[in-house]
Order: structure tokens, then sequence, then C-alpha cells
């Protein structure tokens, strides 16, 4: 280095401080886009997951509306779409390093919960609650902009993105569509089944827009770290402009002194036996 101490040239010190502090910054910036895209593939994971339980249940309800069905064929069908509604439940209750992604700010409680059992007569399925709210978690990933991490669980899986307690319009409660399929095949109603199709194709339509905004997401994440990744490159760059000493000069100043040193020690080589004869003598 050219600059080992501020002394050896304090404006040039300076400047290599401020350039490792920037440099510092844009590390901090990398590792917290590094956390935010864990944290919202970690989201994106837990809606493709429920696509596909969404998918199989389609997948289902065409089976228990075919006329060929009976009650007994119906139950069993209806038995499989229990399953399909507890894994959809532990889906939106995912965690991410301990928090919640679907539950806003009340990352510490899982945000939905079942109340009551499946009940086979009279056919009934249990209710799913939101408990938590709509906060945004923002994650700073560069010097200027911010990223959401988390999901809104209310708007994701109940449909309901403003809050009043009913779906929106054109989207669904996806547990309250898989409960009613559940009971038309318990109640071995070919019409009430079929009936939950285009509800299953809003569902899944809901989730993919969901997915399409994680991606979205995803993309900045990425993008800002290949922006961050250049600017740390010219950054190194110029520090090394600022302290790094000639390589050229420094190499020739140490073959001269190299040089010097042999000079020296080839000088005492001869005089020293000299010395000692004397001494003897």
């Amino acid at each position: 280095l050219r600059i080992n101490r501020p002394s050896d040239d304090p404006a040039g010190a300076a400047q290599a401080m401020g350039l490792r502090a920037a440099g510092e910054a844009i590390q901090q910036l990398l590792r917290n886009g590094s956390r935010a895209r864990s944290r919202l593939a970690a989201g994106e994971e837990a809606l493709a997951s429920a696509t596909d339980l969404l998918i199989r249940a389609r997948e289902l309800a065409v089976q228990g509306a075919n006329a060929t069905q009976d009650a007994t064929t119906r139950t069993q069908i209806a038995r499989e779409i229990e399953s399909l509604h507890a894994a959809l439940v532990a889906a939106g209750n995912t965690r991410w390093g301990g928090a919640y992604v679907f539950a806003g700010f009340a990352t510490d409680a899982a945000p939905f919960q079942v109340s009551g059992p499946f009940v086979d007569v009279p056919p009934t399925s249990p209710g799913v609650s939101y408990a938590g709210d709509s906060g945004e978690i923002q994650v700073r990933i560069e010097q200027t902009a911010s990223i959401r991490v988390n999901f809104d669980g209310r708007a994701v899986f109940l449909g309901d993105a403003d809050g009043n307690g009913a779906p929106d319009a054109g989207r669904e409660d996806l547990f309250d569509v898989l409960g009613d399929l559940r009971d038309a095949l318990m109640n071995d109603d070919a019409a009430a089944t079929a009936a939950t199709l285009p509800r299953l194709d809003r569902a899944l339509d809901q989730l993919s827009s969901e997915r399409t905004n994680a991606g979205a997401l995803l993309g900045r994440i990425d993008s800002a770290a290949e922006r961050l990744g250049s600017q740390e490159v010219l950054l190194s760059s110029q520090l090394s402009e600022v302290q790094d000493a000639d390589l050229a000069r420094v190499v020739s100043d140490l073959a001269r002194q190299q040089s010097a040193l042999e000079a020296g020690l080839a000088a005492m080589g001869r005089l020293l036996p000299q010395k000692l004869l004397d001494f003897l003598r």
C-alpha cells in the first residue's frame, strides 16, 4: 500500500476512507437483497404449493361432478379434499427464519386459524380466519430503493384485499371453495360439485397473479444485485488507485535495496576475516 497511515497522504487517506465506507454500504445492501430474495422465494414456493393443491382439487371436482359417480365414491373424493384443505392451511402458515410469511407485521403467530373439524352429518367444513394484518415489510436493496418482502395473506388466500371480511369481486376465499366442494361431495350433489369449478378457476387465477407479482419482485432484487456488483467493482478500482502502491516502483526499489544489501554483505565478508587474523596476531 502507498498509504499505511493518514500522515502518508492526508487527502488520499480521507478519500480511501470514504471509498471503503461506500463499499461496506454496498455489501450491506447486497446482504439485504440476499435475505429479501430468500424470504420472497419461500413465499413463492408456498404459492406454488397452493396452486398444485387447487389443481388437484379441480381434477377431483371434475371427477365428482361426473354422473357415473355415486355416494360412496364421492365420499372417498371428499376425504381427499379434506387433506387438501389441511395442506392449504399449512401453505398459508409457511414460515421463513421463524417468521410467518403471510402474516403481515404479525410474524410471530400463525396467520390462519382453523375453527372446528369436518363434520359428516350434516356435512360441514371448518372455517378459517385470518389472524395477521396487512402490513408490508420493506427491505432496502439499493441506496434509493426498498422492496416488499412479505405477502398479505388475507388478500392471497381469502381474496379480501380491502379487509371488509368478504372476497373482492372476481376473487375467492380458497378455504371456502374447498370446504364447499367437500360438502357438495358429501351430499352426493353432482350439480353443486360442478358449481365449484368456476370458483376454482378464479382461485387459480388469483394465485397465478400473486405468483407473477412475486416473480417481479425477485427480478427487481436480481437486477439491483447486478447493479450493486458493478458499483462494487468500480469502487474497488478507485480505492486501488488511491491507496495502492506503484508495483513497478516498489519492485525497482526492492531490487536496488537488495543490490545494496548484497554489496554490503560482500564487503563485510572480505573485511571480517582480516580483522580476526589481526586480532589473533
